[in-house]
Formats: structure tokens, C-alpha cells, sequence
């Protein structure tokens, strides 16, 4: 962003946006404290990280730290040029000092260019490792029957921890409070269905909330059918009919919980995922870690 103003909803939305990011990277070169729009940006993201614990980490593009800390250069040319704008005594530019001063005590990269300096894509590429270990990409909930595929989604998650994401697995042995705060709090709940998952009560109560927050909060679900067919869910055939008579017998004909269960099996059925036949898995594996980068 330049000088260019965003009017209305942009302005809200773009405030929006601002608030909720987990980290903030600005970008400090010569003529950066010549726009009062980014020095306004500057202070939002200051005072984000004062009151939001937002995490903020500058980078003195071909500019001495030194010379943003006590505006030295084209950064106090900046500000005498803004103070003869809006006047000495702008609180406006107060806001704009502070925060420049602010942001210059903070751990951050330098980039100069010269015969003995690394190049752009290695400077970008630190930044990068950097970003990606100290803020994790979006939670991801795995559901699945240890009795199963307990090494299939071993791999599974250790994939997707290595790729930058965080994952919570549940093996369908017990489900608690905690279980369906991680599932609401994800941006995509992959579930592994296979011969036994219906036979876990746990397992059918966590896809019952996976397909709540699919409806309510918009979130992502990915079925895979582990040398299972989707008809096999959409009919409750085989092994998913029996384990529906099962449930019946313990809870009856007439359980509400059942009946929800199969609704939510039929519904999962039709979503579109990934069945899991023959094959190597390590490059079943790669296509879904493939999947979750796009998305």
C-alpha cells in the first residue's frame, strides 16, 4: 500500500484484516516515512502489538536502523515535511515518532546490497524459515480408528507437521471437552474412514461436530476412505451396517443419537475426498499434504 485511501467497507475490511493477522512484517526503506499512509499502518500495527500481542518484525530495507531510530535522513525529512503538513504539535505525527521508534527496538532484518551482500531470494528465504517456525499454518484436525490405519495417519501427520502445519489427531478411543475445542478452532478436519471407524462411538461423535463446523463456521472437511467405498457410508453397507445394528442394540431402534449418526455418515459420503484402494501410501500421502498447501 501507498498514499492511495481506502474508502467504506475496503477501510473496514482492510482494518479487519489488519487485527486479525498473527504477525505483521514491515518493510522500511528510504521513502517509507514519506507516505502518511503507511506511517498510519505503522502506527495501527504498533499499537495491534501493544494490545493484541501481534507479533511485528521490521525490515530496514537499504536503511540504517539507526537513522529510522532518530529519524536521521530521509526519515526526518520525512517528518519535518509532515510537520509542515499537519503541524508541530500533530498528535498525528507524535503517533508516527513513537512508532517508528517502536519498531526499531524490535528483532528484525537488515538488507543492504553490495559486492559481499547475500542476494534477494536468500535474504526473502530466511524470512520465510523464519515466519513459518514461529507462526505454524492453519490447525488441522485428523479423526481416525487406531485400530486401522494408526501407522497410515502416523505417517499422515508427521507429513503435514513437517510441511508447517499444526495437527491433532484423535483416535476414536475417547473423546473429551478439549477434542471439540480443537475441532472448532481448525481450518480443515481430514477424516480417515475405515472397516472399524463406526464402531467407535467417539469417532461418529467427533464427525458429527466436524460437519457442525463445516455448516456453521465454514470449515474445511476432507473424507478419505481408507480401503473403504463411499457407498459403503452413503448405504451403511458392511462393515458401517453392522456397526449401526450394534449402536441400536445398545442405544435402540429409536435412538436420536443413531439416527444422527447415520445422517452424518450419508452426508460425509458425498463430499468430495480421496479413496485409498492400492497404491504406495507415502504417495497417497504427498497428494493430501498437496491439497491442504492449495487450500
Amino acid at each position: 500500500m501507498d498514499d492511495d485511501e481506502l474508502k467504506g467497507a475496503d477501510q473496514i475490511a482492510y482494518t479487519i484484516v489488519l487485527e486479525a493477522s498473527r504477525i505483521s512484517i514491515v518493510v522500511l526503506s528510504e521513502h517509507f516515512a514519506f507516505s502518511s499512509w503507511c506511517l498510519d499502518e505503522l502506527a495501527k500495527i504498533v499499537d495491534c502489538m501493544n494490545t493484541k500481542n501481534q507479533a511485528v518484525f521490521p525490515i530496514f530495507y537499504e536503511v540504517d536502523p539507526f537513522y529510522v531510530r532518530h529519524l536521521k535522513g530521509s526519515f526526518g525529512e520525512a517528518m519535518v515535511a509532515h510537520e509542515a503538513r499537519f503541524g508541530k504539535d500533530s498528535e498525528r505525527v507524535e503517533k508516527w515518532r513513537s512508532a517508528l521508534i517502536q519498531v526499531t527496538n524490535l528483532s528484525g532484518w537488515c538488507f543492504a546490497r553490495g559486492r559481499w551482500c547475500e542476494y534477494e531470494y536468500e535474504f526473502i528465504e530466511r524470512i520465510v524459515q523464519h515466519v513459518t517456525k514461529l507462526v505454524p499454518r492453519y490447525r488441522i484436525f485428523v479423526s481416525f480408528s487406531g485400530k486401522d490405519t494408526r501407522s497410515f495417519t502416523g505417517f499422515l501427520c508427521n507429513a503435514l507437521s513437517r510441511s508447517g502445519y499444526n495437527t491433532f489427531i484423535s483416535d476414536g478411543e475417547q473423546s473429551s471437552q478439549s477434542t471439540v475445542g480443537v475441532i472448532e478452532k481448525s481450518r480443515l478436519s481430514i477424516i480417515v474412514f475405515s472397516e472399524n471407524y463406526a464402531r467407535s462411538p467417539s469417532c461418529l461423535d467427533e464427525l458429527l461436530r466436524v460437519l457442525e463446523c463445516m455448516e456453521m463456521k465454514n470449515q474445511l472437511v476432507c473424507p478419505i476412505f481408507y480401503k473403504v467405498l463411499p457407498s459403503d457410508l452413503r448405504h451403511q453397507r458392511r462393515s458401517y451396517g453392522e456397526a449401526m445394528i450394534e449402536h441400536e442394540n445398545v442405544m435402540g431402534e429409536n435412538s436420536e443419537k443413531v439416527k444422527k449418526w447415520r445422517s452424518a455418515l450419508f452426508h460425509v459420503a458425498n463430499l468430495k475426498g480421496w479413496c485409498m484402494k492400492t497404491g504406495y501410501e507415502y504417495e497417497f500421502i504427498e497428494k493430501i499434504v498437496e491439497m491442504a498447501s492449495k487450500i
